[in-house]
């Protein structure tokens, strides 16, 4: 599009300038002549003839250096604000900029005022250049560049930008004012190469860098202006305006070759401008000063011929003054300022990062790549930079070489033997990779499915040698179809094989404690692959005891068994000791590199246990921030950048940022499907947090069907007793109660339930987190036994069990958690409904408020858990006929979802149905009406064949409490 009116608008200006050549009379003539039937380009011949001759009879307002006060004058833009001109303070090709007040209701702030002059106002070209300034400038926000404050158009038509107005002075100028020597210079000219590089990260390229636009303010900070003829990098076509010049927008005096000879431009016109303004701030004139016709400049710019800074007749002394005696400017000045005024844009420095790296060289003295290859050069510039510390050095030296003769045999003798040593060394780390990976590929599944194929075989040959029934022999082969093979190799390797390399190593190496140490961390780490976390967090404590008697704390194996230890305690349950360690490791991991594998587990790692601490928003900014800091330098498929994704996943959850959470996880299960495999462990992890988050957006179903597949994998490959497999199957089991409706569907979902129970109290025991997590799915199954048993006796059965099972659950958090945890307050809300359930309404409300006034400190008020726990007590205040409270409590609840959740969610619904209820109750026929049409119809009228679980239990609830 550029293009297109660049090419109509020189050809509307060719034909225009030849028809004023012509009398007035035959104008008209002319220009059909010339335009033929394109009606469009004689209007704009003719508004160019018009616009041009208004140019020699117009009087503006002001004129520059004019001191004449328009105080009086006033712009007024479309949308409500007010601009007051106070005076002219410049005039470019494009436009005229003022000084003026904005003056809105008492706001009153001083702009820089810039609008098209008289004769560009009608010009499509110099319009959509006007408009692309204030698109690039409002995607510009930096400390260096003039900032956009607004942009309009005028009351009677005329677009306006309106800018940070810069009281400073020109860099140039403020230089020579201020006497600036000549690093001080440099200084002051890198900032504004800074400014240069975020424009081009942005983008954009200036491709007008004078002197003149570039201000100085009284804190010595420039200001970068003028982006008019800027452009975006990507744009497709090199703009070629009209100018003073004849074709191009630009400043002659500072032009690069590309732009004379009208070459498409990239951003090595920026690094040529600065060296330009570079040349200048150290020279004190500009290359090819003297020549004044814009033709020999032309020829001059695109030959490249310049003479270098130090031998450019007007630089200044080191004092920075003009007029003072000549001062020679330094040779790696000159290399940098001729590199980036280099003819060809392929020869000057690629970006303007690599020009400000290289003048940042030279001011701490190091080699400066434009001179790169002078080894001779290179040695003075580290002498210069080290003569102190070398010198010092050289007296030392010399203090030492009578001694130093006399012990070269007993050094070369000590060499030796420190490489045998060195040989040896890593003929063990080698032994100790080799172990590890033997370790790291058994296929477990494989051994146990072996095992259990050949027993089968045999005890089939043993049964049919003795003429065994066929009943018989179906039996036990159905038998041997439910062991789990992968579990009995997984303990076989536990207990025959792991086990026993460790009991071997105990007298192995007496005299090498630390070779000790590293094939135990390396047995351990195979123990926590098969989950065995105990026996690897023994073994693990026994390897830092070692290594903390025997190396500094500095040494990275310190940080590497903590990690492995902290990552041990957090499997087995033992948040606050594995919090502690992951701490000791942070703290040790600062020595790393930002993007350290152990470094990275061990900040994600702390962060983790502060959201199972229940410091939730804290382990959020922390997995934020190391987020942020991570993705940009890491790639996508790194394991410990997905690990913290995950995390941050489960911790959003928590805080019911499940809108936010799912954004994150769709994309990073897609990738590590692509990436890594379908079951891969880390993929079959962010498959399982994907389960968590459908289940609390209430997408049972979708949630179920994924916990199977990951369940039915690790199954197959880590045992069904193994901890993640565990893990799975609990989702799994979770799912299966929510969706539960009929004494079937509760007998299966509780039968697969209470396996996870069991095993997690075999392998975990009673106190981890994880069974009581199980146990509280649970108590949820039996209260829905209870709610659907016809039989009071059975009713009252079920819920005895539940509330029983509730308070062992809720003394368990309080004494490990605290009475504030997130979970031991879920655990007081559901002692309360239970409660309710069996109709102990004074207490089921008591611990109901306990619970909301502790989520309300915790969670905050906009958390999802206060709307449910205010939807608890509106059924409690229900069922115990106290109407008036119970309306109270529906409508705070159902307003906090409607706001949260929408005007459909299923919990909203959920709120308005019970609420209409008790406006039913209260016979409060209006606003029970006004309930019913606004939430509950909509839903009703839904056909419920395309509505999942939970939105047709909330369905069917809507239509009950209309026909109660």
């Amino acid at each position: 599009m550029t293009g297109q009116l660049t090419d109509r608008y020189l050809r509307a200006k060719h034909i225009a300038m030849g028809v004023l050549e012509t009398g007035a009379s035959g104008r008209d003539e002319a220009i059909a002549r010339e335009c033929g039937d394109d009606d469009a380009l004689a209007r704009e011949v003719r508004w160019m003839i018009a616009a041009i001759e208004r140019s020699h009879t117009a009087t503006l307002p002001l004129l520059p250096g004019d001191t004449v006060d328009l105080s009086g004058l006033d712009a007024r833009a479309d949308t409500p604000r007010r601009y007051r001109l106070v005076r002219r303070v410049g005039e470019g090709g494009m436009g005229v900029v003022y000084l003026a007040e904005r003056a809105d209701a008492g706001f009153v702030q001083q702009v820089a005022l810039k609008v098209l002059g008289a004769g560009a106002v009608g010009s499509p070209t110099l319009l959509e250049r006007f408009a692309r300034e204030r698109q690039l400038l409002a995607r510009l926000e930096h400390p260096g560049i003039a900032r956009l404050l607004d942009g309009g158009v005028l009351s009677d038509g005329q677009p306006f930008l309106a800018m940070e107005y810069i009281e400073g002075e020109r860099i140039d100028a403020w230089c020579e004012r201020h006497g600036l020597d000549l690093r001080e210079r440099i200084a002051l000219f890198l900032k504004v190469c800074a400014a240069v590089e975020y424009a081009h990260r942005s983008l954009v390229i200036h491709r007008d860098l004078k002197p003149a636009n570039i201000l100085v303010d009284a804190q010595g900070q420039p200001k970068l202006l003028d982006f008019g003829i800027a452009r975006l990098i990507d744009a497709e076509a090199v703009e070629t305006t009209l100018t003073m010049t004849g074709q191009h927008a630009l400043t002659l005096a500072y032009a690069s070759p590309e732009q004379i000879e009208q070459q498409p431009l990239t951003t090595a016109v920026d690094v040529y401008g600065l060296g330009m303004v570079l040349y200048q701030l150290v020279a004190g004139r500009r290359p090819w000063q003297h020549i004044t016709t814009p033709h020999q400049l032309s020829q001059a710019i695109v030959t490249g011929e310049i003479v270098p800074p130090s031998r450019s007749s007007g630089n200044h002394d080191s004092s920075g003054h003009a007029g003072s005696p000549r001062r020679t400017v330094p040779a790696d000045i000159d290399a940098i300022a001729l590199k980036a005024l280099r003819r060809q844009a392929g020869e000057r420095y690629a970006t303007v990062g690599a020009l400000a790296d290289d003048l940042r060289n030279w001011l701490e003295r190091r080699p400066v790549l434009a001179r790169r290859g002078r080894r001779l050069y290179r040695l003075r510039r580290f002498l210069q930079r080290n003569r102190w510390p070398l010198t010092a050095a050289a007296a030392l030296v010399l203090s030492v070489l009578a001694g130093l003769a006399t012990s070269l045999y007993s050094l070369h003798q000590a060499r030796v033997q420190q490489r045998l040593a060195e040989q040896r060394r890593q003929q063990l780390e080698r032994m100790v990779q080799f172990q590890q990976s033997m370790y790291d590929s058994v296929d477990i599944g494989a051994m146990g499915h072996a095992v259990v194929a050949a027993a089968q075989q045999q005890v089939g040959a043993a049964l049919a040698s003795a003429s065994a029934a066929p009943a018989a022999d179906g039996v036990l082969v159905k038998a041997f179809a439910g062991v789990q093979a992968t579990d009995i190799a997984r303990e076989a390797m536990d207990d025959y094989v792991i086990g026993h390399t460790l009991s071997g190593l105990d007298g192995a190496f007496p005299d090498a404690p630390l070779l000790d140490a590293d094939l135990r961390q390396s047995l351990a780490r195979a123990l926590l692959g098969i989950g065995s976390y105990a026996h690897a967090a023994d073994e693990l404590r026994k390897v830092l005891a070692v290594r903390t008697k025997l190396l500094p704390a500095g040494d990275r194996s310190q940080l590497s068994v903590r990690v492995d230890l902290a990552q041990a305690l957090e499997k087995q349950g033992q948040t606050a000791a594995a919090a502690d360690m992951y701490a000791q490791a942070e703290k040790l991991a600062q020595a790393e590199s930002p993007t350290d594998a152990l470094r990275v587990a061990a900040a994600s790692g702390a962060a983790r246990m502060l959201g199972e601490q229940g410091h939730l928003q804290q382990a959020l900014q922390q997995q934020d921030a190391l987020y942020a800091a991570l993705k940009p330098r890491l790639p996508a498929t790194d394991p410990g950048l997905m690990q913290l994704q995950r995390d941050l996943v489960m911790t959003l959850i928590g805080l019911g940022q499940r809108e936010r959470a799912l954004q994150l996880t769709e994309p990073l299960v897609a990738l590590e499907r692509r990436a890594l495999g379908a079951e891969n462990p880390q993929t079959l992890d962010a498959m399982l947090v994907q389960a968590r988050l459908l289940h609390y957006r209430y997408e049972y179903e979708r949630s179920l069907a994924l916990a199977r597949q990951v369940a039915a994998v690790r199954a197959r490959r880590l045992g069904a007793d193994h901890p993640d497999t565990l893990a799975a199957a609990f989702m799994a089991a979770t799912d299966e109660v929510y969706l539960a409706q009929e004494p079937k569907a509760f007998a299966a979902a509780g039968e697969d339930l209470q396996r996870v129970i069991d095993v997690r109290h075999r392998e975990l025991g009673g106190d981890h987190p994880d069974t009581i997590a199980a146990e509280t799915v649970m108590v949820r199954l039996l209260s829905k036994q209870g709610s659907y048993a016809k039989a009071p006796a059975e009713q009252r059965a079920y819920y005895a069990q539940a509330i029983a099972l509730e308070r062992q659950i809720l003394a368990a958090h309080e004494h490990q958690l605290g009475p504030d945890h997130p979970s031991t307050l879920m655990a007081l809300g559901s002692l309360a409904s239970l409660l309710d359930e069996a109709g102990q309404y004074e207490p089921a409300l008591t611990e109901a408020k306990l619970c909301l006034a502790g989520q309300l400190r915790v969670l905050g008020p906009q958390h999802p858990l206060i709307s449910a726990t205010r939807t608890l007590i509106g059924d409690i205040e229900d069922d115990a006929h106290h109407w008036d409270a119970s309306r109270d409590a529906y409508r705070q609840a159902l307003e906090q979802r409607e706001q949260l959740l929408g005007l459909r969610d299923a919990h909203t619904i959920e709120s308005a149905s019970r609420l209409y209820s008790v406006l039913a109750k209260l016979r409060d026929t209006g606003a029970a009406t006004e309930v019913r049409q606004r939430y509950m119809d909509p839903v009703i009228a839904m056909d419920p064949k395309t509505l999942n679980a939970a939105m047709r239990s909330v369905r069917d609830e809507a239509i009950r409490m209309l026909n109660p």
